[in-house]
């Protein structure tokens, strides 16, 4: 069996931006259609499987604790996007280390590539597409992300 292709999703800065006008029903940011399409745009030209590495992935093990969770599952559904993983809560660790610890259980990932608007993902900065919160993953880091996946 070949190697598979992840894309470790943040959701802050990502899937929405500042002028994201949509909450959730607790009333945080949630995500816009444009960043979401752009997403399965990289999903449909590489086949990636999608592991959440942002804050929204806390209390995962009983989403009841989570209702802006459920909103996110159900919300990449509607795009016919299914999380793959999640990637672990390591309070003394940055989100590279959480990352890291994550592939290094997984040896059935070949290509990868980290959509996140923060800068602390060391050791696997080759593999970072930032975004910035002003406008969220948009078209240029869209075709970056395909461009690490597809290994150009």
């Amino acid at each position: 069996m070949g190697k598979i292709k992840v894309i470790f999703l943040d959701v802050d800065g990502v899937l929405n931006s500042d002028r994201t006008a949509r909450k959730t029903q607790s009333g945080y940011t949630f995500v816009d259609n444009r960043q979401m399409k752009n997403l399965k745009h990289i999903i449909n030209m590489t086949g990636a499987k999608v592991v959440l590495s942002s804050d929204w992935r806390y209390d995962r093990d009983d989403p009841r604790y989570n209702g802006d969770y459920l909103e996110l599952e159900a919300e990449l559904l509607k795009y016919g996007v299914r999380l793959y993983g999640f990637t672990p809560e390591l309070p003394s660790c940055h989100r590279g280390m959480e990352i890291d610890c994550w592939l290094k259980e997984h040896s059935e990932v070949g290509d990868f590539v980290i959509l996140d608007d923060r800068t602390d993902i060391e050791p696997n900065k080759d593999h970072w597409v930032q975004t910035v919160m002003r406008r969220g993953l948009g078209v240029e880091e869209a075709e970056s992300a395909i461009r690490i996946l597809n290994g150009k």
